[in-house]
């Protein structure tokens, strides 16, 4: 008779690719490669890539598909994204969700902009909203950081039931160290990731707009958003300030090593990824200081109070360079978190709560 510990891993076919620029999506794409090949001995996987549904959004299919699921065929059923999901529906199995953010609930998700914006509103009140209410009836949550597990325990989730595990940077980032900067190479400023009001992109514009040296380039990564317009005009004045679209994946250690200092002047972030996958490149990374960024992310981080201090981090780096031993510690620092790591902690949850309710 088979022994194992059968897990259920839910995504959406749409879920599972390592291109989409999102650190959800490089999640579940890593888990559902990696927990297989960990310990195939004590557990047997199935990876559940349901097929989108026409007429509904890639949010709600699982929820769909959830309806009419047999989950009784597995002990362990684990959601990887907080997707809306029919919770009446895990019977017997184990029920865990992977919750990312509660930024839908912490904060005023839609701006004013955005309400203007039809499939966002719907968004966020037919996916994110359910997505989190669902989650919150699991059993068990992983929450990818200690941020994240403040705030499902200030939800009312029982923090006993809560499992950190961390995201983890690719192997790509940890080969082949950045070459040094030569003095008279240009100074590069960079930035990577979505263009929308939370990752607060027009702060980091303003800051650099106030530096002086005609040396110097911001460049911008990330796919247009309806407030791209809004940030290229701000920015028009300036010719050292670019906007070079989406980041392919395949670019990303070239783009991050074309930088000589990377900016994340987001106001939220359930994790952080880039600022990881900037310092295991050796990137000093500036970040603001009231903005909220997981205490292990942000550890290494240099924080900025405002425009005028952010600038004048960036004058400094530029004509200073980076601390070696601060270098030194934050690439090593970030180096630690990998995506094997982070499968082997999934794997230790998956033990300690099927221990608890065999």
């Amino acid at each position: 008779m088979d022994k194992r510990i059968k897990v259920y891993l839910i995504g959406t076919q749409n879920d599972f690719y390592n291109a989409a620029g999102q650190g959800v999506q490089r999640y579940m794409y890593e888990m559902a490669n990696i927990l297989p090949k960990i310990d195939t001995h004590a557990f047997e996987f199935t990876v559940c890539k349901y097929k989108k549904l026409p007429f509904v959004s890639n949010g709600l299919t699982p929820f769909m598909y959830s309806l009419i699921d047999n989950f009784s065929r597995y002990n362990i059923v684990h959601n990887l994204d907080a997707r809306p999901m029919a919770w009446f529906r895990y019977g017997k199995a184990i029920s865990i969700t992977t919750v990312h953010d509660f930024h839908s609930v912490t904060s005023a998700e839609l701006h004013v902009e955005d309400r203007k914006d039809l499939r966002k509103v719907l968004g966020v009140h037919l996916v994110l909203l359910p997505g989190i209410k669902s989650a919150m009836r699991s059993d068990y949550l992983m929450a990818n950081s200690t941020q994240t597990k403040e705030e499902a325990t200030e939800l009312g989730f029982d923090k006993k039931r809560i499992f950190v595990v961390n995201f983890g940077v690719d192997e790509r980032f940890l080969k082949n160290r950045k070459p040094a900067r030569k003095s008279n190479d240009p100074f590069r400023v960079g930035y990577i990731g979505s263009l929308s009001n939370s990752k607060n992109v027009g702060f980091s514009i303003r800051a650099f707009r106030k530096t002086q040296s005609k040396n110097a380039s911001f460049d911008i990564w990330g796919a247009k958003t309806n407030q791209y317009s809004r940030l290229f005009e701000m920015s028009r004045a300036d010719k050292r300030i670019r906007f070079r679209g989406f980041a392919p994946e395949n670019k990303l250690v070239d783009i991050y090593d074309s930088f000589d200092v990377f900016v994340h002047p987001t106001l939220y972030e359930g994790f952080g990824l880039p600022i990881l996958e900037a310092q295991a490149r050796g990137l000093p990374v500036l970040i603001c200081k009231n903005a909220l960024i997981p205490a292990e992310v942000r550890k290494y981080c240099i924080e900025t109070d405002d425009e005028d201090h952010m600038a004048e981090e960036m004058e400094r780096l530029r004509l200073n360079g980076y601390d070696g031993k601060l270098k030194r510690k934050a690439e090593a620092y970030a180096r630690q978190f990998t995506w094997v790591r982070t499968a082997e902690a999934v794997i230790n949850v998956y033990n300690k709560v099927y221990d608890k309710e065999p």
